[in-house]
């Protein structure tokens, strides 16, 4: 961490920049409101984490009644169980001795699934479980839709039949995310949901229909979870990142009533062209492939454009800004910006409370 711990305690405006943060009040509303929901209609949430990549923020969210946590890759996995989270879902098909391996160790401090949708993974993965000495749950991964991971639901009763008779290896349910709904538009997003969920259903009911028992339903994200978790069709949600919110989860996403509470501090470094201003953070910084951040700090300012290094910012004639001068924006998408980092602050009303390292960034495999 490159942080001081001698910043607790004083304005985020004194950390140095770029310095990116997390408005506490609004990340907690949000996690509040997606767990609300959850709990209303008895699904367990299980949030995403990774565009937080911080075992701090998953603390947090366990804090305030998230099941456990979600992942993509093992490195991730590896990341939390060494934070302390003990409650783990891989959802994302891990492939490979020297992987697989990797899990089965992260399976000794953490109770970990993953999902499969293919035979001879889940051969492997019990192999090397055995080996290990430990057991690694399986969600059978279902294609809903997005046409990227999955079996088809008549393809799931005998893979989930093969998990059963392979020994270090438990069936604990179905995965069936829907990643090409989130960024419909309303109109079209709930048919799309409702879709997605009868496949899931589908695969669920066939595989009952087999003798297995199907104890978890996985699936949902942050651009469609006030839909996935009301359709009956799942009863854990994977959506996180609606806890940071960001430009495209608002503007993309269209996520209802939820606030910004990821933001980037970057520091004035120039005023020399007339009606603009240079920030000392580009896309190395923000990140840019999904559009540019926003500017909360200084109405009536816009990001023109990203360089590697800097934020080009224009400025009317009528706003004074001045060398030095702190400018806050709001990424575009936490997912490609928080990996560029390896801190985060967590503030309040303006004040660094703590210093979360990002302990997963760069953590791709």
């Amino acid at each position: 961490m490159t942080a001081s711990n001698s910043l607790i305690g004083k304005d985020i405006n004194q950390a140095d920049t770029p310095a990116l943060w997390v408005d506490l009040d609004a990340f907690e509303a949000n996690a509040r409101k997606m767990l609300a929901l959850c709990n209303a209609q008895n699904v367990r949430w299980r949030p995403h984490v990774k565009a937080s990549k911080s075992p701090d923020l998953a603390q947090r969210l366990t804090d305030i009644g998230a099941q456990g946590i979600t992942c993509a890759k093992v490195a991730e996995a590896e990341a939390m169980v060494a934070g302390g989270i003990s409650d783990i879902l891989v959802a994302n098909e891990i492939v490979g001795e020297t992987k697989i391996r990797r899990l089965a160790q992260v399976a000794t401090r953490a109770r970990v699934a993953v999902a499969c949708d293919n035979i001879h993974n889940i051969e492997e993965i019990s192999a090397i479980a055995s080996e290990a000495g430990v057991t690694i749950d399986i969600l059978v991964d279902i294609n809903v839709g997005a046409n990227r991971c999955g079996v088809t639901p008549e393809k799931a009763p005998a893979l989930a039949q093969m998990v059963q008779e392979l020994p270090s290896v438990h069936l604990r349910g179905l995965m069936g995310y829907e990643g090409h709904v989130m960024g419909m538009q309303p109109e079209d997003k709930e048919a799309a949901s409702v879709k997605a969920a009868e496949v899931l259903s589908e695969a669920q009911s066939l595989v009952q229909a087999a003798g297995l028992r199907v104890d978890i339903l996985s699936g949902g994200g942050s651009g469609n979870y006030w839909h996935a978790a009301t359709l009956g069709s799942i009863n854990e949600l994977q959506a996180g990142g609606g806890a940071l919110m960001d430009v495209s989860y608002q503007e993309l996403m269209r996520l209802p009533d939820h606030q910004y509470a990821l933001y980037l501090n970057a520091q004035v470094i120039s005023t020399a062209v007339e009606g603009r201003v240079i920030l000392d953070a580009g896309w190395k910084t923000t990140g840019r492939h999904t559009g540019l951040p926003s500017i909360s700090s200084h109405p009536g300012t816009e990001v023109v454009s990203l360089n590697a290094e800097h934020t080009i910012v224009s400025v009317p004639e009528d706003l004074q800004v001045e060398h030095g001068d702190r400018i806050t924006l709001i990424p575009h998408y936490s997912d490609s910006t928080v990996l560029l980092h390896r801190e985060m602050y967590a503030v309040r009303h303006g004040i660094i409370e703590d210093i979360w390292e990002i302990t997963g960034a760069g953590a791709l495999r």
